[in-house]
């Protein structure tokens, strides 16, 4: 039995107390003033919210009521309690009654309980909107939400219509864990990165990656200032609390440009129907800022199903250090994803995410490349088998099919699929992009580096890789700007070694021994600084020659030495060696034997029947 104590606004269930919230319940205290009737849409939009709250009131109701379904145990399908009308509202269907404490009223002349009373109350008729006990709770319930209003936009912050299309683009700002618990950051962090993910999924809108808004974590800037930075309309903020079994999320969506409220919610579920939290709100907000969803992004939002609790949990810490890309955090992400598979065999996502740790794997760990591609392909088919509408799982099995399988035909179509199913997937494109540049596809390669770079903008490996890109188009200037951002930003080698390569392709060996001795400081593992001091001598002697010849020697630390080796005795006009190198980096299978036709040291072999031998087995155009 229920029962629904009107002025304290909570709900038992044989004594025990229910969590509900405060909409919830006054839409329960709505039902059961009209009994067996029929309440619209629109009755229920002028009880739960007051004049001058602007949220979507549609959803807003359907999402009241399904709260409050919740809490009482109530099915849409074969509902006990809430009986759906089509089109035209919600009706009470359970007999129900209400007990009220006896008042003067209720007391004759001496004070005693009246006819009615025994002991401390009676049984009366469902309430009626018209009795004051009623009128007061609802009068001490507009008070409440009035303050509310107050205290979540704060005093210079109101709520204001939104006009449809005036947001192209918007950023998920950290969500803030609000539990108090350090340990469930990565359920704060795994949700910003569920709902980013979830709002790239509208094609016509531009959804800045997780990776580049990470930076503004904790930050006090302005949001117009985060907003030129992103540049972007619109940005999502707010929090998770996790407590015991149930979890909160308030979200919040703010005109960035003038630092203007537009809509807020806040969802609250058991952890068994955490997993959907981010579909809802991502669906929410693109209704709010009036984008069109087509047919298949709404298909993709209704058709979700949900994942074990402690399942999505493993998952999300896997997420936590996934983002991390270091070796040891990536480890820690593989036993996640894989704790996230044991407790749901059938959870798409974790066996996504693990696709996507193995594909690191072959780049970041020790682990041997044809290893971690073998692991990626068969974690990626898994996932898209459970979920064909995982853009991760796509791309992962893309970039396998590329940089392992050499299926260049394979691998554009799950790239096209992935970016069908994600639009705003920075990295698909990243990786999208490489392919293209090793076809020759310069063009192709160069717009779709400079999509990835638009929706991921601070991020190091998009500049890094923007860098190789335009270098594979003999665009070297534009390229060395690329390195320059990526080194500004982080102390990683990478873009000082390919600055290195662009400066001695222009015949700046200076430069390039500068980056190289910069790229040495920071990591001696691939290029010792005594090699550096020996090409520099063997420049100084010899100019260019001897830097060339120095380089087949210096270069021998380097993880794929072959294909470097081949660049300079290229470079030497020395194309017996070159060929033998080459050959030696096909039979490794190394990575960058793909870069065959994108290499100017080269041109001088491409009319060698030799070199056509080699294009042919690569599989290249």
């Amino acid at each position: 039995m229920f029962e629904a104590d009107l002025r304290s606004g909570e709900l038992r269930k044989n004594g025990a107390k229910v969590k509900i919230q405060e909409l919830p319940f006054r839409a329960l205290a709505l039902l059961l003033s009209r009994p067996n009737e029929v309440i619209s849409r629109e009755d229920f939009r002028g009880a739960l919210w007051p004049d001058g709250v602007f949220v979507d009131f549609d959803r807003g109701i359907t999402s009241t009521i399904n709260r409050l379904r919740e809490a009482l145990g109530d099915s849409a399908s074969n509902p006990r309690f809430i009986e759906t009308m089509d089109r035209r509202g919600y009706r009470w269907i359970a007999p129900a009654s209400v007990a009220v404490p006896p008042t003067t009223d209720d007391r004759d002349p001496s004070g005693n309980p009246g006819a009615g009373g025994q002991g401390t109350s009676r049984s009366l008729p469902v309430m009626s909107p018209r009795r004051p006990a009623v009128r007061v709770m609802a009068a001490m319930a507009a008070v409440l939400l009035g303050l509310a209003v107050v205290l979540w936009f704060g005093p210079r912050r109101k709520a204001s219509a939104i006009s449809p299309g005036s947001i192209h683009a918007l950023a998920v700002l950290p969500l803030v864990n609000t539990s108090g618990d350090p340990n469930q950051d990565y359920l704060a962090e795994g949700m910003t990165d569920e709902l980013t993910t979830g709002l790239a999924r509208i094609t016509s809108l531009r959804v800045v990656s997780r990776t580049s808004v990470q930076q503004y974590k904790n930050s006090n800037k302005a949001l117009p200032l985060i907003a030129r930075e992103l540049n972007v309309d619109a940005v999502v903020e707010g929090s998770v609390k996790k407590d015991g079994d149930q979890i909160w999320v308030n979200v919040q969506l703010i005109d960035a440009r003038n630092d203007r409220h537009l809509w807020a919610d806040m969802l609250q579920r058991n952890m068994g129907g955490v997993s959907s939290i981010q579909h809802e709100l991502a669906e929410a907000i693109g209704h709010q800022i009036g984008v069109q969803l087509t047919p298949f992004e709404e298909q993709y939002f209704s058709g979700r199903h949900p994942i074990d609790p402690a399942s999505y949990q493993a998952y999300l810490q896997g997420l936590y250090y996934w983002n991390k890309r270091a070796p040891g955090a990536l480890a820690k992400a593989e036993a996640s994803f894989q704790d996230s598979i044991r407790l749901d065999p059938k959870n798409a996502l974790a066996f996504a995410g693990l696709a996507d740790t193995y594909v690191l794997d072959a780049f970041y760990t020790l682990m041997p490349a044809g290893e971690a591609s073998h692991k990626a392909q068969a974690a990626a088919a898994q996932a898209i088998a459970l979920d064909d509408q995982l853009a991760e799982a796509h791309c992962s099995a893309a970039y396998v099919r590329f940089f392992q399988d050499w299926d260049f035909a394979g691998a554009e179509a799950e790239f096209r699929r992935s970016l069908q199913l994600n639009p705003n997937f920075a990295t698909a494109h990243q990786w999208y992009a490489e392919m293209l540049s090793v076809l020759g596809r310069h063009d192709d390669a160069i717009s779709e580096i400079r999509r990835a770079e638009e929706l991921d903008p601070f991020a190091v490996i998009m500049h890094h890789e923007a860098g190789q890109i335009l270098q594979n188009a003999h665009q070297y200037r534009q390229a060395l700007e690329e390195y320059r951002k990526a080194g500004a930003e982080s102390d990683l080698p990478w873009p000082h070694y390919g600055a290195a390569l662009a400066h001695r392709r222009l015949g700046e060996y200076d430069l390039a021994l500068k980056e190289l001795r910069t790229a040495s400081t920071l990591n001696s593992n691939y290029l010792d600084p005594s090699a550096i001091d020996a090409l520099d001598r063997a420049y100084a002697k010899s100019g260019a020659r001897g830097f060339y010849s120095q380089s087949v020697v210096a270069f021998r630390q380097y993880p794929r030495p072959a294909f470097s080796r081949a660049l300079d005795y290229a470079a030497l006009g020395e194309k017996d060696r070159a060929f033998r190198a080459l050959e030696e980096a096909l039979r490794n299978h190394d990575l960058d034997v793909l870069m065959l036709q994108c290499s100017p040291e080269l041109d001088g072999l491409r009319g060698d029947p030799r070199y056509q031998s080699l294009k042919r087995r690569i599989g290249l155009p």
